[in-house]
């Protein structure tokens, strides 16, 4: 569980930073706000499929509540590598 929670760190940290590096100096015009919306919108997918999975997976496999946690933090890093991704992609094809 250990190496889920580090793995889970260290992809929210990049995302986050990619994210706050972009903002910071391409964010504020037009081209920069489309990216950041688009980024979002493909984060938002990964946010309501991880909702659909924890209730499936609480429901049916009656998982220990250090299960919940891993799952939790490998999910939210999920979301937060998604968006920084989804600005590196956007932004070389924008």
């Amino acid at each position: 569980m250990v190496v889920i929670y580090v793995i889970s760190i260290v992809l929210g940290v990049i995302g986050i930073g990619v994210y706050v590096g972009f903002t910071t100096s391409e964010g504020k015009d037009e081209r920069g706000k489309t990216i950041l919306a688009k980024a979002a919108q493909v984060a938002f997918i990964f946010i309501f499929l991880g909702f659909a999975f924890h209730l499936v997976f609480i429901e049916f496999a009656n998982p220990t509540i250090e299960q919940v946690k891993a799952s939790m933090s490998a999910w939210m890093a999920f979301v937060f590598a998604s968006n920084g991704i989804g600005i590196l992609i956007f932004r070389r094809g924008m």
